[in-house]
């Protein structure tokens, strides 16, 4: 790539010898920036869309092109941005439009730090997700020792005096239910056994009166 554009810039330098410096120079960018956007096809490696002309930004030393929101929103990571496909740090891009929004037919040099603050760019809106805490509340234990895969350690919740005075008044209020069950449970030929009991122990009763009257007569 370097190669290629010191050639572009010794032919400019020879065609056109009466040119300045600064119009051979932008001449030099303006070939430069030819030849990258044919090595990178127009799609954008960031949001893997077609990259429209006006929206071009070329990494300076990589040369690699981006659209330029998705470079600036990617410099906004890291206080050293780097070129997301070779790595390269960069502090400046080559841009069409400029800091108070008109679009250029050329590409400019533009700081990184003012592209940044310029009206036209829109930051992306993160929001912060808050991480889960080390310790959860619950009635049971994950994997060995409490400890679960992620680290988290299961806590079992504490208990106070009124949960105990309140599960003294449910066994208390529970156990005339349990009676009552029984009772219901008690099937018909236990009923008829108590029955037949009740009415041998009445006729042994009534067998015994009747023989102590007749030792007594």
């Amino acid at each position: 790539m370097t190669s290629a554009t010191n050639i572009v810039g010794e032919q400019l330098a020879t065609a056109f010898p009466n040119l300045s410096l600064q119009e051979q120079k932008e001449m030099k960018n303006k070939g430069a920036v030819g030849e990258g956007c044919e090595s990178h096809s127009g799609i954008c490696a960031i949001c893997l869309d077609k990259i429209v002309l006006q929206e071009t930004a070329l990494i300076k030393g990589c040369e690699h092109a981006y659209c330029v929101t998705c470079i600036l929103r990617w410099a906004t990571y890291g206080k050293s941005p780097k070129c997301p496909q070779c790595k390269h740090p960069f502090e400046s891009l080559n841009v069409h439009r400029s800091l108070d929004g008109r679009i250029n037919d050329y590409m400019f040099e533009e700081s990184v730090c003012l592209l940044l603050r310029a009206s036209w760019f829109k930051p992306l809106n993160v929001e912060e997700c808050e991480s889960s805490p080390s310790l959860r509340i619950g009635n049971r234990r994950w994997g060995d020792n409490g400890y679960v895969r992620s680290g988290r350690r299961e806590a079992r919740p504490v208990q106070r005096s009124s949960s105990s005075s309140q599960n003294s008044d449910a066994s208390s209020s529970s156990e005339p239910k349990k009676k009552e069950v029984s009772k219901s449970i008690m099937g018909r030929r236990a009923k008829r056994a108590l029955k037949r009991e009740a009415a041998d122990k009445a006729a042994a009763a009534k067998h015994q009166e009747h023989l102590m009257r007749l030792g007594r007569k």
